[in-house]
């Protein structure tokens, strides 16, 4: 992430409050609600409050790769606890982005600020594959909402930036499994790349 003095510092200290308040919020309802629909819905709400204050996150804060870069999309930490707990990111896309059925062993939501995110959502099915139940269009002031064992793919065709909330930091997922469409089995999805610090005195150096 690039932030600059002055206005741009403004900003981004503006941003580091809007999200830690954001985040405070939903360690409560979790506290309160435990990991259910009502929950997880709730959660979204709240996400859809802190992408509603556009001011905070203009685009130029979260650029995604370049031509010659070798991945399509950048994820950027915006909070995550001491203890890997209650994790958020912007995931920053070029388009072109694409995952298979998959898990997260911990609750998940998504919700919308620039382009579209399609999300497919799934159940298994009786020879051991999955099919599609529904599908959800994520954009600005839209969001889907997931408990660990949801099965949902993402598809994004062009350039987008959304944000990901998670029971558990993504470096902590390494159970989660994914549908093989090809070989017709289960694999562990725990491939976790490109992500980047955002948050203030946070070196560069700590991307992972």
């Amino acid at each position: 992430m690039t932030t600059t003095s002055g206005a741009g510092h403004e900003v981004a200290a503006a941003r580091e409050a809007a999200v830690a308040e954001t985040m405070d919020d939903i360690r409560a309802i979790e506290g309160e609600l435990g990991v259910t629909r009502e929950a997880v819905a709730a959660i979204r709400d709240r996400l859809l409050r802190l992408a509603a204050r556009r001011e905070l996150f203009p685009l130029a804060d979260f650029p995604g790769p370049g031509p010659d870069e070798d991945r399509r999309s950048f994820l950027y930490r915006l909070a995550q606890d001491d203890d890997d707990r209650f994790a958020l990111y912007a995931q920053r896309s070029t388009g072109a982005v694409k995952t298979p059925a998959h898990n997260h062993t911990t609750w998940a939501v998504v919700v919308g600020f620039d382009g579209q995110e399609l999300n497919r959502f799934y159940e298994r099915s009786d020879d051991g594959g999955v099919a599609e139940t529904h599908q959800h269009l994520v954009e600005a002031g839209t969001g889907v909402a997931m408990l660990p064992d949801d099965l949902h793919s993402i598809h994004i065709e062009a350039p987008a930036l959304n944000f990901h909330c998670y029971g558990l930091a993504l470096e902590r997922l390494d159970e989660r499994v994914y549908f093989d469409a090809r070989s017709h089995e289960w694999r562990v999805f725990n491939s976790v790349s490109g992500i980047r610090e955002a948050r203030l005195g946070r070196s560069e150096a700590q991307f992972c």
